[in-house]
């Protein structure tokens, strides 16, 4: 039974996603014996390093004309070279060791992070940047922590999430109401699918323990500070992680591609 992590890497004119993803891939083989990775890129922007196992190059670059290289993601199921994934976004730290979550992932067809964390380690159901999901009745699913495994449920889950991506303008259109997203973002792509798949949300699994922290500022109720990294001092000491006087005890999508360069 093969297992390992996958994410996307393309660089834009703002982001070097392959230096972040370096530092993701390092994180995890510091915690988990349970390390593989895989980083799936373009021609533009394919690397080597140790800390990474598997580089995949896209054939086809679905969003080489984008701004925003979301338009891939649903190439996930074929790509990747494991049985088991576990499916991140390039701008994620690992702060502790996962191995025992395989042993109850495995067990399903599909796994996302339902709802997210806070800093205070509070699970967060609502924010002001999900309106759009609440709005269309989508379930609260992110696909920046999310498993999947090769199954028949799987492919079906990819192959909706294949056909909403390339029809994205009539789908944004037709299907959603006040969607405004240019380009098909992954997460609404995915629970959109999902939705159409299970409209019930009967296969839907929600550990308490399968969720990330969310760096945002209104996930963590900081839309008063100006500054909330001023706010929270992010720091780092030996492989431990601090927002303000919490250490960082999930996995911590930080999203401000700064801090990677400030603490990191």
């Amino acid at each position: 039974m093969s297992k390992g992590f996958l994410w996307f890497a393309q660089n834009n004119a703002k982001t070097d996603y392959v230096a972040l993803s370096i530092k993701l891939a390092q994180s995890i083989k510091t915690w988990n014996r349970e390390n593989k990775v895989c980083v799936v890129t373009d021609e533009n922007s394919k690397f080597k390093h140790k800390s990474v196992d598997f580089v995949k190059v896209l054939r086809h670059d679905s969003s080489a004309e984008h701004e925003v290289k979301w338009a891939n993601e649903y190439k996930a199921f074929n790509i990747t070279p494991f049985t088991h994934t576990i499916k991140l976004e390039s701008d994620m730290l690992w702060t502790t060791n996962t191995d025992w979550w395989w042993n109850h992932l495995w067990q399903h067809d599909l796994v996302f992070s339902v709802d997210c964390r806070n800093y205070k380690d509070d699970v967060v159901k609502i924010t002001p940047y999900r309106s759009l999901f609440r709005r269309n009745n989508l379930p609260n699913i992110y696909n920046g922590l999310m498993y999947f495994r090769k199954s028949k449920w799987t492919q079906l889950f990819f192959d909706t999430a294949r056909k909403i991506t390339e029809n994205w303008n009539e789908v944004k259109s037709r299907m959603l109401i006040n969607c405004h997203d240019e380009y098909p973002s992954t997460d609404v792509v995915f629970a959109l699918a999902h939705r159409i798949i299970d409209p019930t949300n009967s296969k839907l699994i929600d550990y308490e323990w399968f969720k990330f922290l969310h760096h945002k500022p209104s996930v963590n109720g900081l839309e008063h500070t100006k500054d909330q990294n001023n706010y929270l001092f992010p720091n780092k000491n030996q492989n431990a992680y601090y927002l303000g006087e919490k250490r960082v005890s999930r996995v911590w999508h930080y999203h401000d591609k700064e801090i990677n360069v400030r603490t990191i």
